[in-house]
Parts: structure tokens; sequence; C-alpha cells
């Protein structure tokens, strides 16, 4: 199937720059981004390439950008990833039709499966498209020679180039080398179960806060529907003024205000006078 190419134009502001970056929507070619996971997949086990996991928000990530345009826009990197990697784009854009409907789940999962917690976030696979090798981030100083130099450092750890290095050991080092190997496998193994449980650790945690939350606004809700009909209207106009005042905080916040001591002596003023609210409602 011919590759669909989405062209997308990325204005990175923090550079003062512009870099257009293309992908193909369907289908892979190797040195070139895809968002075509299982093609991806399918190129990677023929040639025997490692892939490169991008997720992104290209048209918001101040850092996605910086990359873009320091490293996967520059000829060096293009050069590099045609004969050494399958790329691929998993994108999550404010501008949603960047990214086609039938990606949009998938992606979602992928970031949960893979506990992405920021963009972007850089998952090397290897040509299995299983086996993590590891992960990459960002940086103000990354170059295509720098990122190089990392991604090559994790495919040390390849069976592939695991098999050329130890081809030129004895076989006692071979055999001392290969237990490292294993050795490393396990203590990534445990990291995972770890990292896992951590997850799921802070999931019920969140739902307890959430049982927390509905039990107290609960409560409120009960001791509101006792109150006579002067306390409840008293209680109301204190709900609609904490209400004004956290907006009014919200929209100035928005026109990002220098800071400054007069700027700083607005923001106190502001929260003080939500703070006082909040604390008046609570005596209901």
């Amino acid at each position: 199937m011919k590759a669909t190419s989405l062209c997308v134009a990325v204005v990175v502001a923090l550079l003062g720059a512009a870099a257009e970056v293309e992908f193909d929507s369907d289908g892979a070619t190797p040195g070139k981004w895809t968002m075509d996971l299982d093609a991806a997949k399918q190129l990677a086990e023929e040639k025997q390439l490692p892939i490169l996991l991008d997720f992104s928000g290209s048209d918001w990530c101040g850092w996605c950008k910086i990359m873009e345009e320091n490293v996967f826009t520059q000829p060096e990197w293009k050069t590099y990833a045609q004969e050494n990697l399958v790329m691929v784009l998993l994108d999550f854009p404010s501008d949603k039709s960047l990214v086609p409907e039938k990606y949009v789940e998938r992606n979602k999962a992928l970031k949960g499966e893979y506990s992405v917690q920021g963009y972007p976030t850089f998952v090397v696979l290897d040509n299995d498209g299983i086996t993590e090798l590891g992960r990459l981030r960002s940086g103000r100083d990354k170059t295509p020679e720098s990122f190089q130099a990392e991604l090559k450092n994790l495919f040390r750890f390849r069976p592939v180039e695991i098999a050329k290095y130890t081809a030129t050991l004895s076989p006692e080092d071979q055999a001392a080398y290969r237990e490292l190997i294993d050795q490393l496998g396990r203590e990534k193994a445990a990291v995972k179960l770890g990292e896992k449980a951590e997850a799921e650790a802070k999931a019920k945690v969140r739902e307890f806060k959430t049982a927390v939350n509905n039990a107290e606004q609960e409560m409120v809700e009960f001791r509101v529907a006792h109150l006579s009909e002067a306390e409840r209207k008293q209680y109301e106009a204190l709900q609609v003024q904490r209400q004004e005042a956290k907006t009014k905080l919200s929209d100035w916040m928005k026109t990002k205000p220098d800071k400054n001591d007069e700027t700083m002596a607005q923001y106190t003023a502001m929260q003080e006078e939500i703070q006082e609210l909040d604390k008046k409602i609570s005596q209901y």
C-alpha cells in the first residue's frame, strides 16, 4: 500500500525558526516518521532494525519542538535514521485533526502501557517490537550526533549486537558476559514490576481521594439542605462570590503578567480573597 504522507509544519517559537517534518499516516519506511505502528513493527522485523517511539505533543510541546528543530530535521539525523531506525510518532496534539481517528484510542492505550508521564518520551524497542531497550530524554543541547550516541549505547544490548561482541571473546569470557547480560535483564524486569506496582498504588490512592472528596461533598450538601432559608441564601451568595473570585484570578493569570512586586501583591490579594471565602463557606 502506498504511504499517505501527512505533512506537519511545526513552528518552533522558542528558537525563532520553522521546521517542517513529514509523517506517513500509513505504511512505514526506514528513516521516516510514521504513525502506523503495525507497519513499523513489520518493517523492523524484516530489516532487523530497532524502533524509536516518540510520544509527542507536536503542536504545543516546547521540548518536542526543540528536538524536532535541533535533531530530527537535521540532514545528519535523516542520513543516520535511514540506515538504522524505524521511527514511530505517537502524537497527542492540541489540534485533533493532526492524528487520524483510527490512531487516537490506540495512542492513549500505548501511553498507559508505557506509563508515559510527559512529552516528549522516547522509547526504544528492539526489532521484535516488544523488547524495550531503554528510554531517552529531550534536551536543549541535543544534536543528531549526541542523540545517535545515546541510541548506540542502548543498541549494545540488542541480541544481534551481543552476538557480534561475544564472537570476539574466548568461550570463558563469552559465558561471563552472557551472565552479566542475564543479570541486567533480571534487574530491568524487577524495575518494571516495581514501576507497575507504583502506578497501581498511585491509581488506588487517587480513587481513595476521590471517594473522600465525594463523601465530604455529600456531608456539605446534607448540612446545606438543613439550613434555614436565610442561611441557605447566604451560603449560595458566598459560593457565587468564590466562583467570581476564582474566575477573576484565572483570567488575570491568562494575561501572563510580568513577575514583579506589584503583580505579586495582586496575586497574593486575590488568593487571600479566595481563601477567606473558602473559610466562610467551610463554616456551613
